[in-house]
């Protein structure tokens, strides 16, 4: 079924969180950023737009895509969501990774200001709960927050000594230390009560995170396919930093036993000279079935790779040598690889 454009309008009333049952909408959402934040928003949600719609047209070709929504009698959005849904796996990696990058950083610009939100709601339900108004609140408590004390100002003059700090409100000065002082006091304890009100209520986020859909098709798996924890690694054999995350890994192998499995995708780096030729050989000992024997072979032998004998491995392991040195010379586990990498570079 194709993806469902939904109006602006519709957008701004969506409900990303609740909070002691009182929705907290979009538009709630984007009325807690500044005018700056609010403006990298909105271009980064067009940014995002300009590259998925690039990479659309990228795969079709803007002509077809005209000529397709004419002909279904739909607008070109509608076809734009429509194959971002069903071919996105099939783009360009570099456009993928541009797009994906995209969503996080609308995510974390979200994340951010949904918790602003959430705040404010919190605080205007404590302000509601002692029958006055949140202005009457903040009020309140700042004239709890405890005075400026000269060795306060004497702590951030030596702080500010080191730092320099590039958003003033006020000049430089005993004035705007202490503002700051004060300030910091008036949020830790309106941080204090929000927290409190936070404890004893319900608060849910809807916002879910971005996810990368890797594509794991016929790659080695190391563990049941059906484990309810299953983890993607993008390996490099000549990596020491990849050797130091199989151990880790391997505990959680021994560990976890079959409620956990590890499927593996190549990632040999240009700066590794026998990253690759090492991760054709793992194919080739996954083409036998003896993918992880191979594989825990290789990281032990991590050290040996520039002089390695792989045959002589595979002989080593009971895989059927001539076999192995085929399916090396015969350009599979090459384009396996190739494709391992456009994966992980999208």
């Amino acid at each position: 079924m194709a993806p469902i454009l939904i109006p602006a309008v519709m957008l701004a009333s969506e409900i990303l969180a609740l909070v002691n049952g009182h929705a907290v909408t979009r538009a709630d959402l984007e009325a807690t950023l500044n005018e700056a934040t609010r403006q990298r928003y909105h271009d980064a949600v067009a940014d995002l737009r300009d590259d998925e719609h690039a990479a659309v047209r990228d795969w079709l070709g803007r002509q077809a895509l005209e000529r397709a929504a004419a002909e279904q009698h739909v607008p070109p959005d509608t076809l734009y969501a429509r194959t971002l849904a069903e071919h996105f796996g099939q783009f360009d990696p570099n456009l993928r990774n541009r797009i994906q990058k995209g969503r996080a950083r609308i995510y974390e610009l979200e994340r951010g200001a949904l918790e602003a939100a959430v705040q404010k709601r919190l605080f205007e339900q404590a302000a509601q709960a002692r029958h006055v108004t949140p202005e009457q609140l903040t009020a309140e408590l700042e004239r709890r927050a405890p005075p400026v004390t000269p060795a306060d100002v004497a702590f951030i003059k030596a702080y500010e000594a080191s730092k320099q700090d590039v958003s003033v409100t006020l000049p430089p000065g005993e004035e705007r230390i202490g503002a700051a002082i004060r300030a910091a006091r008036v949020e830790g304890l309106r941080m204090a009560l929000i927290d409190s009100v936070r404890a004893r209520g319900m608060v849910g986020s809807r916002l879910e995170p971005p996810r990368v859909a890797v594509s794991t098709a016929g790659a080695p798996t190391i563990g049941p396919a059906d484990a309810p924890v299953r983890i993607v690694v993008f390996t490099d054999f000549e990596c020491p930093y990849c050797l130091e995350s199989e151990r880790t890994l391997s505990a959680l192998r021994e560990h976890y036993g079959d409620r956990i499995a590890l499927t593996y995708l190549n990632y040999p780096l240009p700066s590794h000279p026998n990253a690759r030729p090492a991760a054709v050989a793992a194919m080739c000992a996954a083409a036998q079935g003896r993918y992880a024997a191979y594989h825990d072979l290789l990281f032990a032998h991590q050290a040996d790779l520039p002089h390695a004998d792989y045959a002589a491995w595979a002989d080593s392991l009971g895989l059927d040598r001539a076999r192995f040195e085929a399916c090396r010379r015969s350009g599979d586990p090459d384009r396996r690889v190739d494709a391992d990498i456009r994966e992980g570079i999208a």
